[in-house]
């Protein structure tokens, strides 16, 4: 899966791009502030409708402009072209999937696949669980039909049960919604194990391209003690979940553990490492969704050298090249590219314009 062409209208400094990709590695050049990430911002914007960098959708509209739109085509593995377009203005957006113009963020999500390494990735080591479990749970969405109607119920009857905890209602309207919760965190919990074992498979051989050994290791934690079921945790809990005022258990509260040569890499692992980590993380995920649905999400590399040497940089890009997917890798200047990657398409961005180098 592939863009074959990409149409930028008023994005950030963006004011205007067409660009038609290589199916494979992509080269972006440019300055500081030159606008090289809000091309791959863009790209990102296309498949999720919203900015990789948590910027409000309407505060990525160009100074001066009343609405921003990135439009393109999306060649799969068999040579279908599917054309896709997100529009936004000050108070609505508009998807568009091929003839269909009210198409919904799930359906965009779906089809075009995209993750981003960027110099804030090793947040997924550093920060809380939310960002690990939103790491494992792209990877679940993407591979596991059963994950997402599950979710959806789940969310629901948690809503629910923490507003009757938040109200202070009898412990029987609380406990009314746990049985609901429990039914589908099994769900949640199962088809987590099944993706995180598929992934432990693939996850070694990543990691032997990136350091000198598979020396990482992902550890699940399901967001209840292990050995119990969520309906007897949640009815023992019950009293410390009142005095919360919310759902302290299950699994919306799920964590991964993730060592590097058996220490926590959150705290021992170095900036350069927790970056190849991560990086690592993702690139695995991608080798299983080929593996499962037969195609390659868009890899998005903003400034590949940041917090790498230059063997841990020709490593990194080196697996996204072996590969084989279709990726934007952006670099201050050329003399930051790895040995290796003549040929590729290279792009140079200026004051937000977007040109194509010979």
């Amino acid at each position: 899966m592939h863009l074959t062409e990409l149409r930028i209208r008023n994005f950030r400094c963006i004011a205007e791009a067409e660009l038609a990709p290589g199916a494979g590695i992509n080269l972006i050049i440019g300055d500081n502030a030159s606008g090289k990430s809000s091309l791959l911002e863009a790209i990102y914007f296309l498949g999720r409708a919203q900015s990789f960098r948590g910027t409000p959708s309407d505060r990525l509209i160009r100074s001066g402009a009343r609405t921003l739109s990135v439009f393109g085509r999306v060649r799969n593995g068999t040579g279908l072209e599917t054309s896709l377009g997100v529009l936004r203005g000050d108070r609505h957006s508009r998807i568009k999937i091929g003839a269909r113009e009210d198409a919904g963020i799930v359906e965009l999500v779906a089809a075009l696949p995209v993750q981003v390494i960027d110099p804030r990735l090793h947040r997924l080591l550093e920060e809380g669980p939310e960002q690990r479990r939103r790491f494992l749970d792209w990877g679940v969405f993407h591979v596991e039909q059963g994950f997402y109607p599950a979710w959806l119920r789940y969310q629901r009857a948690l809503r629910q049960r923490n507003r009757t905890l938040r109200a202070a209602a009898p412990a029987a309207e609380v406990c009314a919604w746990d049985v609901e919760l429990a039914q589908q965190a099994e769900q949640i919990d199962r088809v987590r194990r099944r993706y995180l074992g598929a992934l432990d498979e693939v996850l070694p051989g990543i990691m032997l391209r990136l350091f000198d050994a598979a020396a990482v290791t992902v550890e699940y934690a399901p967001g209840w003690p292990e050995g119990q079921t969520l309906a007897a945790a949640l009815a023992a809990a019950l009293v410390r979940d009142r005095e919360l005022g919310f759902t302290h258990l299950g699994p919306h509260r799920a964590d991964l553990r993730i060592r590097l040569h058996g220490l926590q890499a959150r705290t021992r692992a170095s900036r350069g490492e927790q970056k190849l980590i991560s990086a690592g993380l993702l690139l695995a995920q991608a080798e299983l969704l080929r593996r499962r649905r037969g195609c390659l999400p868009l890899l998005l590399i903003d400034d590949l050298a940041a917090e790498l040497d230059a063997r841990s940089r020709a490593r990194l890009f080196d697996a996204i090249q072996t590969q084989g997917a279709q990726a934007f890798l952006s670099f201050l200047e050329p003399g930051q590219i790895p040995d290796g990657a003549g040929g590729h398409p290279m792009f140079h961005v200026e004051h937000g314009q977007v040109r194509r180098r010979a």
